[in-house]
């Protein structure tokens, strides 16, 4: 029994370090810089450790990188999946919890944005984060508009997946907040999706 408590202490320990990196690299980035030009040194400071413990989480910036942006699409899809799945169409709310991921994560995406632009597997990762935002939201479209074409529905969802996540990050280089305004415009783009002529 002793050996299980100590095992479990051990893992939750290196959570906590990996969470304390995956923030210092948020924050980092969210204050304004470049992740490419971060060390890991600075990292590790924003983080609460030595350089040399970096290794002991992760094997480079880009593996860092990479848990990121995979906690960013856990949270991300903690908040809409259950909404793609299902019956309501109306998607102000959801947008307006997705904006607020956004917001929160704000170092997240601009540095998943800023790595995706020259580091093809971080591109990779980000593309299968769409990919299957892309599907569910096929799903919803069909639902609701079941006279619409299969590549019609994808063609949209695809549409959908890449600017919303286009607006939200460019308004995000721009403000620490996201306009409730541009959380309306980007609804209605949601909204026209479901219409038979669009």
């Amino acid at each position: 029994m002793p050996l299980v408590r100590t095992t479990s202490k051990a893992a939750e320990a290196k959570e906590r370090g990996r969470a304390a990196f995956l923030d210092a690299a948020e924050r980092l980035v969210g204050a304004g810089a470049s992740y490419s030009e971060v060390a890991i040194g600075a990292l590790a400071a924003e983080a609460g450790f030595s350089r040399a413990s970096f290794y002991a989480y992760f094997s480079d910036k880009r593996a860092l990188a990479d848990g990121v942006v995979d906690r960013f699409g856990a949270e991300l899809g903690e908040r809409v999946d259950d909404w793609l799945g299902g019956i309501d169409t109306d998607p102000g709310a959801t947008i307006a919890d997705t904006a607020e991921v956004f917001e929160r994560h704000r170092g997240a995406v601009l540095l998943a944005a800023e790595a995706a632009s020259y580091d093809p597997e971080i591109r990779d990762r980000w593309r299968l984060l769409h990919a299957r935002f892309e599907e569910r939201i096929g799903g919803w479209i069909a639902r609701h508009r079941p006279g619409i074409p299969e590549d019609a529905v994808r063609a949209r969802a695809f549409a959908l997946a890449w600017s919303t996540q286009s607006v939200l990050v460019e308004h995000l280089t721009r403000a620490t907040t996201i306009d409730p305004q541009v959380v309306g415009a980007v609804s209605a783009l949601w909204r026209g999706a479901l219409a038979p002529g669009a």
